[in-house]
Parts: C-alpha cells; structure tokens; sequence
C-alpha cells in the first residue's frame, strides 16, 4: 500500500510541474491525462471483498507501470487510476489507450461498470480559465467532467 501511495505522490509532483510549464510557457510540450475510473466501489467490495478488490486495483496500476513506457506516469488513487502520457501524435494517445484497454481489461475486474476518459492539458491560455490551485486541485475539476471516451458495462449490469 506504501508503494501506492508513493506513485500517487510522485504523479501529483510530476502532474504539479506539467500544469506549472504550460501555464507560463506557450510550448509543443503537451500531455494527455488517461483515466479509468472504477465507479462502483460497493459492487467491486460485494463481488472480490474490500480488502480483494484494493489488491486488484493496486497490482492492474503496478502492471501498467511496467508495461508502459517509462515517461508513462501512472498512479492510483481510490478506485481511479491515472496515466499521464507525453501526446505525441492523436494516434500515438490512441494506440497508449488501446494498450492500456487491453492490459485493463486481462484484469478480472470486469464485475462493475468501468469508464476511460482522455484529457489533453491545455496550453496557458486553457489553463487560464480553470480556478485550481495544484495537480489535486486541477484533477478535481477535470474529475467532474462528464465526457467519457469508453465505457464498459460490468457483468452484473445486465449488458450483454
């Protein structure tokens, strides 16, 4: 649990830093923000176990640390787990996501529902219309955004 908590720090740093250099530059240097959100915390406790179901999360983040890249940041906090990806190219943010779908879905966490979102990081001027104060802050407001890039039912949903 140390170790999770560790990454979660160490991407709030990182996080920090980015969001500090596109809000004073105008740069090429751009970051996408890839969330999956495990949003039924009793269903994933009903179904595994509380204690269970905290261990799966930790070891898919540990697993998506691993596999991607190194410049890859990827940190969970709660039933969220985040990956913060250089954006090199539309496609290149496709293929990470695609990546991590598929290292997500080998899990066996397909029990509750499960969404993915993709943020790209605005440059100073988007940034200029958000009130935050830190990464925390900023992951709070884009947390509330209601876009959502995939969704994959749970198999107690009912979904087929």
């Amino acid at each position: 649990m140390n170790e999770d908590s560790n990454a979660w720090e160490k991407f709030l740093y990182a996080l920090d830093w980015v969001l500090a250099v596109q809000a004073r530059h105008a740069t090429d240097l751009r970051y996408s923000l890839v969330r999956i959100r495990f949003h039924d915390r009793k269903t994933l406790g009903d179904a595994y176990g509380a204690r269970d179901a905290i261990d799966m999360l930790m070891r898919l983040a540990a697993r998506l640390q691993h596999a991607l890249r190194k410049t890859d940041l990827v940190a969970r906090d709660g039933t969220d787990i985040w990956v913060l990806v250089p954006f090199v190219t539309h496609d290149s943010v496709l293929a990470k996501v695609a990546q991590i779908v598929a290292i997500a879905s080998a899990d066996g966490l397909d029990i509750v529902d499960r969404d993915l979102s993709v943020f790209a990081i605005p440059d100073a001027a988007g940034l200029g219309d958000l009130a935050f104060d830190n990464a925390r802050g900023f992951l709070a407001i884009i947390g509330e955004a209601s876009h959502v890039a995939m969704r994959w039912p749970g198999a107690g949903s009912g979904a087929s």
